[in-house]
């Protein structure tokens, strides 16, 4: 026989189960429904369902972006006005975030984030539902890497930009005037500013493509060049002198050896 105090424990474990399971199951309808609220849905049917196919097309330095849609309309000027799954407009998705309508076959895009980017279009109703068929929404995306030069291309384009920033016109002058002060091109703010905007603009969206001692390697310069600018700076507005700076430029490039020997041990110890 269960005891009254044994009866009492199962009744409240079992109810704080219950209690629970609701809780979970009542969460999982308010995530569902506020999901439906904000990107309600309309099923296509019949024979001619939608689709919509995307392409990017380069022009100068700008880029279009086609689309080919069947059995659909773009239609603005019924805005709000019906719901009918063969009519409305395009959702356009850059990197999974919402960017603009489209109500054209054509759409400009001005500028892409510096990597791989994901470019999507989804079709929707005049009453902002988006389209889907089997319950699969009607959409296309494409994969776009910007820039379209690939890692070997980026380190060549970064020693070109490097370079022109010492022996450029303007590179040579300020070359020669360092020069006759008794200083190096690298003993200048100017030059390593040039030199970090040229690195860090080119090889750093090519990030996912270097090994894990070349990305080291990339950040470790990278936190150089930023040092070395501030303490050069401080030179030129008479805040350390030239003896200071010279040995903390030394010790800032020492560094990039010692972060990518640090690395190479720490790989050499797991194995």
């Amino acid at each position: 026989m269960i005891s009254p105090k044994r009866i009492i424990i199962i009744f409240f474990a079992n109810l704080i189960f219950l209690s629970h399971a609701i809780s979970h199951e009542d969460n999982d309808s308010r995530i569902k429904f506020w999901k439906e609220y904000y990107n309600p849905k309309i099923e296509a049917s019949g024979s001619k369902i939608p689709s919509v196919r995307i392409e990017l097309i380069k022009i100068g330095s700008y880029f279009q972006l086609k689309l080919d849609v069947e059995n659909f309309k773009f239609t603005p000027e019924e805005d709000r006005r019906n719901n009918n799954f063969r009519y409305g407009y395009g959702k356009l998705f850059m990197n999974g975030k919402y960017v603009s309508r489209i109500y054209s076959p054509y759409t400009f895009i001005r500028q892409f984030p510096e990597g791989m980017n994901e470019i999507k279009v989804i079709l929707s109703t005049n009453m902002d539902h988006d389209i889907s068929y089997n319950n699969e929404l009607i959409s296309d995306e494409i994969l776009y890497q910007f820039p379209e030069y690939n890692f070997a291309e980026a380190r060549a384009k970064e020693h070109a930009k490097s370079t022109q920033c010492e022996f450029s016109t303007e590179g040579l002058a300020d070359r020669a005037k360092l020069q006759k002060k008794g200083l190096s091109l690298g003993e200048s703010s100017k030059y390593l500013q040039c030199r970090y905007d040229s690195r860090n603009s080119i090889l750093s969206s090519f990030k996912n493509k270097m090994t894990k001692i070349q990305l080291v390697h990339h950040d470790a310069i990278l936190k150089s060049l930023l040092l070395r600018i501030e303490l050069w700076k401080k030179y030129e507005s008479n805040r350390v002198s030239l003896e200071q700076a010279r040995k903390l430029n030394t010790e800032y490039e020492n560094n990039i050896h010692l972060a990518v020997e640090k690395h190479v041990q720490k790989f050499k110890n797991k194995r």
